[in-house]
């Protein structure tokens, strides 16, 4: 068993460089579509929808629009390799992790104060008790994270608010580091795992950092926007991110652009919309052909890689048991 288990991840080391070179293929057409795209979305936002506004914007003011549009774009693109995603995936991850912990601690010491009042002793004293000095609760227990650093140090995403330099959306935080995890995972190697369930846990989070990427780009393209006075108004990163977690129901737009119903209402009647720039991987895929055959090729990679990890559970639960087995014998010669 432990040598069908050593022959997947052969197996699995031996098409890594092919899902590489897929996963690289799909960036390269991604960076290469990915200006035209943007400026298409711009396009229908400015002429289908804001078209009066635009006309009345002063020269310049057009001119910054579409120089600072397209220095984003660039910025973003350089941003689209496997490393950097990578790097990202594993910065997401950890952030996830790590801000589960911060909520645990002030509720442990929230319990640890309500434990102290009740037995009678002054707020600031020192108890000493025998629990765990971390709660283990199965949320805890469930969240793991996975990714492997990039060559080149790229800074972690960082979500800026309404009011800040959108180009700063495409930088990241130094302060943001995997040190703090205890757990290793899939990232902590410079290659792709070999472990079939800890690819699967790689690929998601590769898509994951993909679609932050492209959001933080949409964030800043609205920013801009708003700032040459083609939009009114800016649609939060929060209501970004629920929409492409398919949590709000938005109107007929073209690809990538995001049109909402806001909850107000005009004085003599009928409802306020907004539309915003939000580029989507599965928008940019359904409008190129060569991008949806990238994407068809690592879609195989990952059906592979989840009949692998299947198979691969199933051997090392029967191997678990077998060595249980073994031990309850040593341990209890009477079985032998």
């Amino acid at each position: 068993m432990r040598r069908q288990l050593a022959e997947g991840r052969a197996q699995l080391a031996e098409a890594n460089p092919s899902l590489y070179c897929d996963l690289a293929l799909y960036l390269q057409v991604l960076r290469d579509l990915l200006p035209a795209a943007v400026e298409r979305s711009v396009f229908h936002l400015a002429t289908r929808f804001h078209p009066q506004r635009y006309c009345e914007l002063p020269d310049g003011h057009r001119s910054r629009l579409h120089t600072r549009s397209a220095a984003l774009v660039r910025q973003t693109a350089s941003l689209l390799t496997v490393e950097q995603l990578s790097r990202l995936a594993a910065e997401l991850s950890s952030g996830r992790q790590l801000g589960q912990r911060g909520l645990q601690q002030p509720l442990n010491r929230s319990a640890a104060h309500r434990q102290a009042m009740a037995a009678g002793e002054p707020e600031g004293s020192v108890h000493l008790d025998f629990d765990p000095p971390v709660d283990l609760s199965w949320s805890l227990l469930a969240s793991s994270g996975a990714m492997p650093p990039a060559e080149h140090h790229e800074p972690a995403e960082v979500a800026l608010e309404a009011s800040g330099d959108p180009a700063e959306l495409l930088a990241e935080d130094p302060d943001t580091t995997i040190a703090a995890l205890e757990v290793p995972t899939p990232w902590d190697s410079p290659r792709l795992p070999v472990d079939p369930q800890a690819l699967l846990v790689w690929l998601e989070g590769f898509d994951r950092a993909l679609v932050r990427r492209l959001r933080n780009l949409s964030h800043g393209l609205n920013v801009e926007l708003l700032r040459s006075g083609l939009t009114r108004s800016l649609l939060p990163l929060s209501l970004l991110e629920a929409a492409l977690r398919g949590q709000v129901d938005p109107l007929a737009a073209p690809a990538n652009l995001l049109r909402v119903q806001l909850p107000v209402s005009y004085p003599s009647g009928g409802q306020l919309e907004s539309v915003a720039v939000l580029v989507r991987p599965a928008d940019l895929e359904l409008e190129h052909p060569r991008l949806r055959s990238c994407r068809s090729r690592l879609q195989r990679h990952r059906r592979e890689s989840r009949r692998m990890a299947e198979q691969h559970r199933r051997l090392q639960r029967r191997l678990s048991a077998l060595e249980a087995e073994q031990l309850w014998h040593q341990d209890n010669p009477r079985y032998r």
